[in-house]
């Protein structure tokens, strides 16, 4: 039992889109639990988006400088020094009882030292394990860890650091059934990647009624005639991702760290949102996926391009099958795993580590 709250919970993240930490503090907020965003990527000047940026970039270009250097390092106007200042500001400010920080943030040590002074700080990497190395040296600056990851997980406690597993959750009242007609057999929503390509042109010769909105997409395939109807934009996100999930037969989920090794673990957040729709998803391999919904009754998983094609094509053909695993889904992703079991998650652990559980 939970005797204790925190208060105020400060939560980093690098941008808006998608929602994440909006759905998270929408959930703390629910709780009684006063909630600030803090959104590091946007917190920027002009002068680092015209200038820095700019010559930054033509100096490693022409190779004036190496990938490595900054021309502008230490600069007070530029990204890193002015989010990290307005971050430990925001910390100070806020007096925040907990402070959770997402993603891949890169800050200089003097603003986790910061957050470790004024308040518990839990870090969740939502990253593939293939980048686990990135932050291992910052680490030890966390209370506590968190990963989308059972491979992760295990590497964060091998190291000898406080560490849990926090999938990822559905926001109902964001994704949930339209009833609309379907125009599309396929759809998949993501930045472009070559593996990403790969699927996608093979899942084209299996229908060509299909929609991609994702970014570079167009930059990437624009000598593919397959993918030129078929690209639809840059990012689809809230109402329009809902309805785009809604019209369609069979939404796709390739990651970008899964393989044909059976080897992928952690699993992105269309696991629940597709389901949630009350729509099929078709999904590459990830061991932690089944930790949430059952293979083959609620979703359906492949280990290759062949075999994804073989279940496209078979979902495509048998409605009653695609109706039945859709209706499955959306029944279990909507009751296990919604943004107030993660912000009770979150608080429990919060409460175990003061002392107040």
């Amino acid at each position: 039992m939970i005797k204790k709250l925190p208060r105020r919970t400060l939560i980093v993240t690098q941008v808006a889109k998608p929602p994440l930490a909006a759905a998270i503090a929408d959930a703390f907020l629910r709780k009684g639990i006063e909630t600030q965003v803090f959104y590091s990527w946007l917190c920027n000047t002009w002068f680092d988006r015209l200038i820095i940026r700019p010559l930054n970039h033509y100096a490693r270009t022409l190779r004036l400088i190496p990938k490595s250097r900054n021309l502008f390092q230490g600069h007070p106007k530029s990204h890193k020094e002015w989010r990290s200042r307005h971050a430990m500001e925001i910390c100070r400010a806020f007096r925040p009882d907990l402070i959770l920080i997402t993603g891949i943030q890169r800050f200089k040590p003097e603003v986790l030292e910061v957050f470790q002074k004024h308040s518990t700080v839990f870090y969740w990497f939502t990253e593939s394990e293939n980048r686990f190395q990135e932050i291992e040296k910052e680490l030890g600056c966390y209370d506590h860890i968190y990963c989308i990851s059972s491979l992760s997980l295990e590497q964060a406690r091998k190291l000898g650091h406080s560490a849990s597993l926090l999938f990822h959750a559905v926001n109902t009242a964001q994704f949930y059934p339209l009833n609309l007609p379907k125009i599309y057999d396929w759809c998949f929503v993501g930045q472009w990647h070559p593996r990403r390509q790969e699927y996608a042109e093979g899942l084209s010769k299996v229908s060509k009624i299909f929609a991609i909105y994702g970014p570079r997409w167009r930059k990437r395939t624009w000598n593919k005639p397959v993918f030129w109807l078929g690209v639809k934009g840059k990012g689809i996100w809230e109402e329009k991702l809902n309805r785009l999930y809604n019209q369609t037969k069979v939404v796709v989920n390739i990651s970008v760290w899964g393989n044909e090794n059976r080897s992928g673990h952690g699993v992105n957040m269309r696991l629940l949102e597709v389901p949630a729709c009350r729509t099929v998803l078709l999904s590459d391999y990830a061991r932690d996926a089944e930790k949430l919904l059952v293979p083959g009754e609620e979703f359906m998983m492949a280990t290759t391009l062949t075999e994804m094609q073989e279940k496209l094509a078979e979902l495509l053909r048998n409605e009653r099958l695609r109706l039945e695993i859709a209706e499955k889904g959306y029944r279990k992703a909507t009751t296990i795993r919604t943004y107030d079991h993660l912000a009770a998650q979150i608080c429990e652990d919060w409460a175990k580590i003061k002392g107040f559980y």
